[in-house]
């Protein structure tokens, strides 16, 4: 396995691939939807133009995941599908990973649910700023 910088294999915090009108529903996911084993266990539909602004948004089969700590080292993330009109938003502390590839699952998602993805993030992260 190579070692790639990650821009070169995902658009990281991307803009939505499609405009959305204000009335159109979305998905809405908060930090605590989200699991420690790589699923969204909870959202709710809400029309865009409530959550247009302020908050992080994805698409379908984006890869989202925490970028604060203790959220993740915990390893919270997980693979967006089964969305509303293939639209999400959410909490500021995601960051996004949108595959250049088709196949984000293989690419993202394994990795992320991945136990010790979060804590080996955050020790790089720390390892980079000292």
């Amino acid at each position: 396995m190579r070692n790639e910088p990650l821009s070169s294999i995902a658009e990281i915090n991307p803009p939505l691939p499609r405009y959305v009108s204000g009335d159109q529903m979305v998905t809405f996911v908060r930090m605590q939807d989200v699991s420690e084993s790589g699923g969204i266990v909870s959202s709710v539909d809400i029309p865009f133009e409530k959550v247009s602004a302020g908050f992080t948004r994805f698409a379908e089969n984006d890869v989202i995941f925490a970028k604060i700590t203790p959220c993740m080292e915990n390893g919270k993330g997980a693979l967006a599908t089964n969305l509303t009109n293939g639209i999400g938003c959410g909490s500021t502390e995601f960051h996004v990973l949108r595959a250049k590839e088709a196949d984000a699952d293989a690419i993202f998602a394994r990795p992320v649910r991945r136990l010790g993805f979060g804590q080996e993030l955050f020790h790089r992260i720390v390892a980079q700023a000292d």
